[in-house]
């Protein structure tokens, strides 16, 4: 019925924490990965499970609140850059597999 393009991205943020406004990001507010395994749901569910576990026994005693924070951006992070290679590794197989197949 109708044609769009897209344009396939895979993008992960500087910093998954604002501190200055107690802003964190997950899931799709934080990385775009290409849709090729499953990575960015994945990833943005374990984000919001790691976000939970990370601050919630921090909310009220208000300790270490710097240093969680910081915790979460950095760890999540790093599996969000790893886990943007593997979108991409699979949607370069991805195309080998269509060129064969002559798509």
């Amino acid at each position: 019925m109708s044609v769009n393009s897209w344009k396939m991205d895979a993008v992960v943020v500087k910093s998954m924490v604002n501190k200055e406004n107690n802003i964190f990001l997950a899931g799709d507010a934080a990385h775009a990965f290409p849709p090729s395994g499953g990575f960015g749901l994945n990833t943005g569910i374990a984000d919001a499970y790691s976000l939970a576990h990370t601050i919630a026994p921090r909310i009220k005693s208000k300790t270490d609140w710097d240093e969680a924070a910081q915790s979460y951006s950095n760890e999540r992070r790093e599996i969000a850059k790893l886990m943007k290679e593997f979108s991409l590794i699979n949607y370069e197989k991805s195309l080998k597999v269509a060129r064969i197949l002559g798509l």
